[in-house]
């Protein structure tokens, strides 16, 4: 009981300190997120509002069922990351000691002693600190992790891999609260939207598979394992490895019936699937360093899989991180209105 009520304190605590401060008004164009006090930039592109048929034609070459049938959908302006989030960029939150953070595991698994305690009613006691000090961090850090973080990859500049979407929203919440600016996943809508810049074909460069490995690290090309972004061309929105050497994860939940429930005939304005993580699975987008060629066209989806976390030692598995997902990632987005 104790611990069930601990868990319905913080998520309560962490929604009512992580809002993103007072609307700023920003000229649409691309700009660099500076993170106060931190040595961590990352590029947002601007992406103009725009209508596009989302999902793939019915004779699209390796075409799933659950990409069709094709709707009309308009989005409306918003930033996207020039580049998949970079270990260099997400290690300045993840491992940084800031006791304004409590480790999640202290949270999860308690030791109702004393010096716990105490730990405890400091951290509540520096929450409530953040109603009126909007320097401070609000979130709650990862869990400790079993095993290599990298996977054996490398850092700096390489994409960051293994976490799990609750992590990748955390880290959103976190910057938000630094930078004063809502940050969060792309939707499929918006996602889909900015890797086809303006393209109907298979991939955002056109329909032939040879010219891939130009714009993309998949199993062709990458080595097996995951590369620095922005080493292959970008799309026609200056929008570098939409294709290719991370899956990509977006803000809303896998569903197999997405399209069915698009209005056709009608436009779709910035539609997005559910957002009920205990009834579905996140979904992500884009391939990966280890997939084929169909893997990264535009309009392919895949619910997260299983054997992501599959040698996770906790019980119940942890939520922090996907202990085999080295093919995950994520970039973010922002609205612009």
């Amino acid at each position: 009981m104790i611990r069930k009520a601990l868990w319905f304190l913080v998520p309560a605590l962490i929604a009512g300190l992580s809002g993103c401060g007072e609307k700023i008004e920003t000229p649409p164009e691309n700009y660099t997120v500076k993170v106060p006090g931190m040595d961590i930039e990352i590029e947002m592109v601007y992406v103009p509002g725009g209508e596009f048929f989302m999902g793939s034609p019915e004779d699209e070459p390796g075409r799933d069922e659950d990409e069709g049938p094709q709707g009309e959908v308009r989005v409306k302006p918003f930033w996207i990351g020039k580049y998949e989030l970079t270990w260099e960029q997400y290690e300045g939150y993840a491992f940084a000691r800031d006791p304004t953070m409590l480790d999640a595991i202290s949270i999860a698994s308690p030791k109702i002693n004393l010096t716990w305690g105490l730990k405890f009613w400091g951290w509540l006691k520096l929450q409530s600190k953040l109603m009126l000090n909007e320097e401070l961090d609000a979130i709650t850090r990862p869990s400790p992790y079993y095993g290599d973080f990298y996977h054996g990859m490398g850092r700096g500049r390489k994409p960051t891999i293994g976490v799990s979407r609750l992590n990748v929203w955390m880290f959103c919440e976190w910057l938000s609260k630094k930078t004063g600016h809502k940050y969060r996943l792309p939707t499929e809508a918006e996602w889909e939207y900015a890797a086809r810049a303006g393209s109907r074909s298979m991939y955002s460069f056109g329909d032939d598979e040879s010219d891939l490995e130009d714009y993309a690290w998949y199993e062709y090309n990458s080595d097996f394992e995951s590369q620095e972004v922005g080493t292959r061309k970008p799309n026609a929105f200056g929008i570098h490895d939409m294709h290719g050497n991370v899956w990509e994860f977006c803000h809303d939940f896998y569903d197999p019936d997405y399209f069915n429930k698009l209005k056709n005939p009608g436009v779709n304005v910035d539609p997005r699937g559910p957002e009920d993580k205990d009834k579905f699975k996140p979904v992500a987008r884009g391939g990966s360093w280890d997939d084929f060629a169909d893997d990264l066209r535009t309009a392919d989806r895949l619910e997260q899989l299983d054997w992501w976390n599959e040698r996770d030692p906790q019980r119940p598995r942890g939520a922090w991180w996907l202990v085999d997902g080295n093919v995950v990632g994520f970039r973010l987005a922002r609205a612009a209105e």
